[in-house]
């Protein structure tokens, strides 16, 4: 059994999940192993890891927020991760490890690292897969349309997710597949997204997404102007991408430069620049217009989403 896990994530949910995994499978290697979970903030002293237990089993000693320790218990945590001992198990958990890097160098050396990861904005299928694992770990199956059901309410926020998730399942009865309906009749809201999101909203040609996902922003607390540097930063993108750029020159992974490729592609003649154009008026109205910032913002995504033959008369309601 491994001596050493160290956990990193910028997420407390998922660490949380991943710390339930590790000891499920843990669990299931040694069926008498003791836990124990210790937080650094009220932690003044390594608890003992050499010796045995008092009821027979392994120790697991669970130590959360290892970012914070200081003084005696972070030397005492250098001097045991130098040689630890094999009849325990010691897990750390941090939100980072740039304070203690000493610690997160040993831990490596004598166990394994887990980098706990957010799903990116633009990464729908990992997305995904968390909202599922969260129906499933409260026992039940969700279809497709549940999933982007929550994901329209929840946004980009593992915590909300797994909120919402609880609520709707709550609401059924036990190990009942749900359905959009279900989650529609429970969840109210627009989740938070990201500048980014709203962005792949209308690289998709979206106005209705890019709308909801306006509004999400805008409700989870976001800046225009910070919604806007993100779309700019998008479009910039975009317009290298459709000029040839190779990944490496546009700033992205290879996975990503096809993605942008795929999504400049959705774009005629002109397009790309009228909203690269667009989006500059944008940034001067949000700092001189007498309307609300949000109605600003919301009709600039709204013509920036909606495909156009660049020179004509602007008809949202006009298919391609």
């Amino acid at each position: 059994m491994t001596p050493v896990h160290l956990l990193v994530g910028d997420d407390d949910l998922l660490l949380r999940r991943e710390v339930e995994h590790l000891l499920e499978r843990l669990r299931g290697e040694d069926p008498e192993l003791e836990v124990e979970v210790h937080d650094v903030s009220e932690t003044e002293q390594l608890p003992e890891l050499r010796t045995a237990s008092l009821f027979g089993g392994r120790l697991c000693l669970v130590l959360r927020g290892v970012e914070g320790a200081t003084g005696d218990l972070k030397a005492q945590l250098e001097g045991y991760l130098e040689q630890p001992s094999d009849e325990a198990v010691l897990v750390l958990v941090a939100r980072g490890v740039g304070k203690v890097q000493k610690i997160g160098k040993l831990a490596k050396e004598h166990g394994e690292r887990v980098d706990v990861k957010t799903p990116p904005d633009w990464d729908e299928r990992g997305w995904e897969r968390l909202v599922g694992e969260e129906f499933r770990r409260a026992g039940h199956r969700a279809d497709a349309s549940a999933i982007a059901a929550i994901r329209a309410h929840a946004g980009a926020d593992p915590g909300v997710i797994a909120s919402k998730v609880s609520q709707v399942c709550a609401s059924v009865g036990e190990g009942e597949s749900i359905t959009a309906e279900q989650v529609e009749a429970v969840v109210e809201g627009h989740g938070r997204q990201s500048g980014f999101a709203i962005a792949d909203a209308v690289g998709e040609r979206d106005p209705v997404e890019a709308l909801i996902a306006v509004r999400g922003a805008l409700e989870g607390g976001e800046a225009p102007l910070a919604i806007l540097g993100a779309l700019s930063y998008r479009f910039r993108q975009l317009l290298r991408v459709r000029a040839g750029a190779a990944p490496k020159e546009a700033g992205v992974s290879p996975g990503q430069h096809r993605r942008l490729k795929a999504l400049a592609a959705g774009f005629g003649p002109g397009e790309l620049a009228w909203c690269h154009d667009r989006l500059a008026q944008l940034d001067v109205d949000l700092k001189g217009s007498e309307l609300p910032d949000h109605v600003v913002l919301e009709l600039a995504v709204l013509e920036i989403a909606t495909p156009r033959e660049v020179g004509a008369p602007f008809n949202p309601l006009a298919s391609r």
